[in-house]
């Protein structure tokens, strides 16, 4: 009887899950805050309501749905950019790298720093052949972009 107590106890209380590490936490859509480069907004409030960025596994896509339909009255989306994303959350301030794959950035790195803090994603970052930003700023003449996402629902 002692060793059906002890197998009950055992299954009733199933160890919990490992908690989530951070690429685990970003995956997902998200819809633009803020957008920046050199200090100035890069796109107006109602051109930022029209992109959204997907986290799916370490892939990261860049999308604008454009205002206008298709011949079949359906939305016309543009993929911007495909990233495969890097995160270090060992580091202080965490980093980030992207490597695109496509769209005008093709080719290219970029390195930065993240922020993960509720249903917000804040990054700051730049190209490879510059230093890596260390705050979240982006001032003129550094060549970095400073975002903040909202998490969203599909």
């Amino acid at each position: 009887m002692s060793a059906l107590t002890f197998a009950t106890v055992v299954l009733a209380n199933p160890p919990a899950p490992a908690p989530a590490n951070d690429l685990d936490k970003v995956q997902g859509y998200w819809k633009p805050l803020q957008c920046e480069t050199e200090g100035k907004a890069m796109m107006p409030t109602e051109i930022m309501k029209q992109v959204t960025a997907v986290f799916d596994k370490s892939e990261y896509f860049l999308y604008f749905k454009d205002s206008k339909l298709d011949k079949d009255g359906k939305p016309i989306i543009f993929r911007l950019a495909l990233a495969n994303i890097t995160l270090d959350a060992a580091t202080a301030p965490k980093a980030i790298t992207f490597e695109f794959a496509d769209g005008p950035q093709k080719g290219k790195k970029c390195h930065g720093i993240y922020e993960l803090a509720g249903n917000q994603l804040k990054m700051c970052y730049g190209p490879v052949d510059k230093p890596k930003p260390t705050k979240f700023e982006s001032p003129a003449g550094s060549n970095y972009f400073l975002e903040t996402w909202a998490r969203q629902a599909k």
